[in-house]
């Protein structure tokens, strides 16, 4: 319908006697329609405390700007709402308003990856947490992540494991040239897990798993039985099953009750022509 069209129904509506709710300004906020926004004011109805939080949060500069042109003002947490949605533009306006971010406000964007609003608040001394980088890499947000590290910011002990677990291979071979190691109870060199290649194979991550393993990294003997029992993708599954077994993993004998208690049909008929016994 667009903005005007929305307008002149809103206009029709209240000629003939309706009314909206106490939301209704927050809702056309929220949406960025502007003129219905100046509209509604016009016709005498409120603005709520959270109003400019939810322009902001959606990116709607030229609504969070009339809305502070009129003497209103944002909740303390409008420009993370704005950070982590990535809206540059509107943590920027607010920040030159005195609206001030929270300890949390970088991590929020770096979580998202949004790459110009974390450096933007770095240019204006905000420091991320301590898991900031271990959410950027989680998410696998990679140039993200080497950002970081040229701040100085700390690789934590299950930094590769967070990319692993959630396939984030580039992130995964970045940490690992940039000289991280995963040895018997460590992930990086600042001591991790021992379980990055099981949580990369929980998940069914193939990729992630064949290139930790021709790295040289191990993983425990149930590592089978519980890629089985959790594993997320059936067809994936398989591909992971088939690979772990040509490298010489060998699941215990409850590995294909797992596969018939999961309903991979395929891994079942998998195991049971590898030798596996289902009783």
């Amino acid at each position: 319908m667009g903005e005007q069209g929305t307008k002149d129904v809103l206009k029709y509506l209240h000629s003939i006697g309706y009314k909206g709710t106490s939301s209704a300004i927050t809702c056309a906020a929220e949406n960025g329609h502007h003129e219905v926004v100046k509209y509604l004011i016009e016709l005498g109805y409120r603005v709520e405390e959270w109003t400019i939080t939810c322009a902001a949060e959606n990116g709607h500069l030229e609504v969070v700007k009339y809305l502070h042109e009129l003497g209103y003002r944002g909740k303390e947490w409008t420009i993370t709402c704005a950070a982590i949605n990535g809206h540059l533009d509107v943590v920027k306006y607010l920040h030159e308003l005195g609206y001030r971010g929270k300890e949390w406000t970088i991590t929020c964007a770096a979580i998202n990856g949004h790459l110009e609003v974390v450096k933007y608040l770095h240019s204006i001394r905000y420091r991320g947490e301590e898991w900031t980088i271990n959410y950027a890499a989680e998410n696998g947000h990679l140039e993200v992540v080497k950002y970081l590290i040229e701040l100085g910011y700390r690789v934590e002990e299950w930094t590769i494991t967070c990319a692993a677990e959630n396939g984030h291979l580039e992130v995964v071979k970045y940490l690992i040239e940039l000289g991280y190691r995963i040895e018997e109870w460590t992930i990086t060199c600042y001591k991790g897990k021992k379980d990055t290649v099981y949580c990369a194979a929980m998940n069914d991550y193939l990729e992630v798993v064949k290139y930790l393993i021709e790295l040289g990294y191990e993983c425990d003997k149930w590592i089978i039985n519980d890629a089985e029992r959790k594993g997320k993708n059936a067809e994936q599954l398989l591909k992971v099953l088939i690979d772990l077994h040509s490298i010489g993993y060998k699941g215990t004998e409850k590995a294909i009750f797992h596969a018939k208690l999961a309903g991979y049909l395929e891994a079942f008929e998998y195991l049971h022509s590898i030798g596996y016994r289902y009783s």
